[in-house]
């Protein structure tokens, strides 16, 4: 009889201990932190989120704290990545149709009802009042152990060789993880490249880059410097091709660096971006068009990117020109006189700076410096790459220290 009094007592207190970790759980996933009074400002104020930061902080019930926390340090706009290492931070029917995974392998864990990061990353930043513009950082670029590369290799671009890839490493399964992916590119080597030459390419990224301006609420997209392709390759059959219909049968010249061939190949990555904008456009005509390129001279030579042709053009809304530099005087100088200091007057220009690696984060006294001299120059703004190393556990200063000067910096 105590055995059984006993017994109910126990499973009584694993009731209520039960409970209380339910209710605990329910309480942390419906409250909200609250909508942090906004700060007129008419520069941007933006930060890149990588898809590992997006997800995690969705996992652990931190979206909406992470998103409040930007906009009490009076940041403005958000850029998380949503197309990286051949995976989406969403779950996307464009990928999935042509033969990828549907989503990233992290999302896949099944902690909470529903499983949409990008989804809750939109909510939470109209909440704050912050503008959501999806970043495609991968752009072209895709690791050749990717499902799309391993479906589709005649997607791929090559060089004069015949190499996809200039330095070829052995995964160690036949469709590696995304950690496994970033662990051979951090070796040297992996990436290759989609050519925006091939119809099916260029379907392929604007379905996918219109699905997201469709199926969310977002204030536009952005792209950066990997929408191009570096100046070694474009040797591929298909480009080949189409450059001999364009040249009376003439094949492209084996200098990569010819002047002729380097336009032309740009004039490709230039007509993909005018179509990815008439279709975003057809779907909201108020999206913005972001492009987070090198200074001019570096993205055109390296990586074919005629971004200020995109200016004149009218193909973009904003850009956000990567100027990551370790000496200030070095900042300063290309500020002025690294081809884009005009630009400022055409379309919203802003400045990228980076914030430094994990482990090494800048300390903000000198992330303050960089941001006055930004300011000095006149430019629209200052964006930050990235989240993890401006306001989470790595960033380079103590979080009152850090609060104390963005928000003086962009009162």
């Amino acid at each position: 009889m105590k055995l059984k009094v006993m017994k109910l007592k126990c499973r009584k207190f694993l009731g209520r201990v039960g409970l209380f970790f339910v209710t605990l759980w329910v309480v942390f996933a419906v409250w909200q932190a609250p909508v942090v009074p906004t700060v007129a400002s008419g520069q941007i104020r933006g930060v890149w989120m990588t898809n590992l930061g997006a997800a995690l902080s969705y996992y652990t019930l931190r979206t909406d704290e992470v998103v409040a926390t930007m906009a009490e340090h009076h940041l403005n706009t958000l850029y998380p990545c949503v197309w990286n290492r051949g995976y989406t931070l969403h779950s996307s029917d464009v990928m999935k149709a042509a033969g990828g995974p549907a989503k990233e392998v992290l999302t896949d864990i099944p902690i909470l009802p529903g499983d949409d990061v990008l989804k809750g990353l939109v909510y939470q930043a109209h909440r704050q009042n912050l503008r959501i513009l999806p970043w495609f950082e991968y752009g072209l670029m895709i690791p050749e152990t990717s499902a799309i590369a391993q479906v589709h290799p005649d997607w791929l671009t090559t060089t004069a060789a015949g190499d996809t890839v200039e330095k070829p490493l052995t995964p160690s399964s036949a469709f590696p993880t995304p950690l496994q992916n970033f662990q051979l590119e951090m070796a040297g080597g992996n990436l290759t490249w989609l050519n925006p030459f091939h119809p099916e390419v260029q379907q392929f990224l604007t379905d996918l880059i219109v699905e997201v301006v469709t199926r969310y609420p977002v204030d536009g997209i952005q792209l950066d410097d990997h929408f191009g392709w570096p100046v070694a390759f474009g040797y591929d059959d298909v480009t080949v091709e189409r450059y001999k219909a364009d040249h009376r049968g003439a094949a492209p010249p084996s200098d990569v660096n010819d002047a002729e061939w380097v336009a032309w190949r740009a004039d490709g990555i230039t007509q993909l971006l005018e179509k990815i904008k008439t279709e975003v456009k057809k779907v909201n005509p108020d999206a913005v068009i972001s492009v987070s390129p090198n200074p001019p001279a570096f993205a055109y030579k390296k990586y074919l990117q005629d971004w200020r042709r995109w200016v004149d053009l009218g193909l973009v809304d904003e850009v956000i020109v990567q100027v990551y530099r370790d000496d200030l005087a070095v900042l300063e100088n290309d500020l002025y006189n690294s081809g884009f200091y005009d630009v400022r007057e055409q379309v919203p220009t802003a400045i990228g700076l980076y914030t430094g690696p994990f482990g090494q984060a800048k300390p903000i006294e000198r992330l303050e410096s960089e941001i006055q001299t930004v300011q000095d120059a006149g430019y629209g703004g200052v964006a930050f790459f990235c989240w993890e190393t401006t306001l989470w556990s790595f960033k380079g200063s103590g979080a009152q220290s850090v609060l104390d000067v963005l928000t003086k910096k962009f009162a």
